[in-house]
């Protein structure tokens, strides 16, 4: 089970359940690009993306209007979506606006301050892969994809609301 401030380090997990390997570094905006899978911070990516070849990473912070990526999200494979504290939700509408508004459809990641009493909620959201301190991640994953079969609403996880399932058109 997640406490709060866990002591466990960080694993990259994905929606279905497989921890990998955490190949991305995130730069400082005044590191050289020559690393492969590079994340940029948000105002690096809005002010040096047009002019880059390749496709990037990029941390998105609490407060960034993040439909300024929406011309370059070609050029974007991952888009980190920090959540500095847990009680902190504007990371749920970023990534809406993403999924849905943006119709980005690559590595939406959550980091910093997620826990296991999120995920469910995050991949409703359109959340594909979490840094997620707990000691079992992967036990994590499995354990909120099981909490609902049904939802009461729409939402970027595709999941047919209960009323659609009651009323099919």
């Amino acid at each position: 089970m997640s406490l709060l401030n866990s002591s466990h380090a960080p694993q990259l997990v994905s929606d279905q359940g497989e921890v990998n390997v955490n190949g991305w570094t995130l730069l400082a905006d005044d590191d050289a690009l020559g690393v492969d899978q590079a994340v940029l911070s948000f105002g690096r990516a809005i002010n040096e993306l047009d002019g880059l070849n390749g496709r990037y990473g990029v941390r998105v912070a609490p407060g960034d209007d993040v439909r300024k990526l929406a011309p370059f999200l070609s050029k974007v494979a991952l888009i980190e979506v920090a959540f500095p504290g847990y009680r902190d939700g504007r990371g749920y509408s970023t990534a809406r606006i993403l999924r849905q508004d943006l119709g980005f459809d690559g590595e939406l990641r959550a980091v910093g301050d997620v826990l296991r009493d999120q995920l469910f909620w995050m991949m409703r959201c359109g959340f594909n892969s979490f840094l997620l301190k707990d000691a079992d991640p992967a036990g994590a994953i499995r354990h909120a994809r099981s909490l609902y079969t049904h939802a009461y609403q729409s939402a970027a996880d595709g999941l047919k609301p209960v009323w659609a399932l009651r009323h099919p058109a």
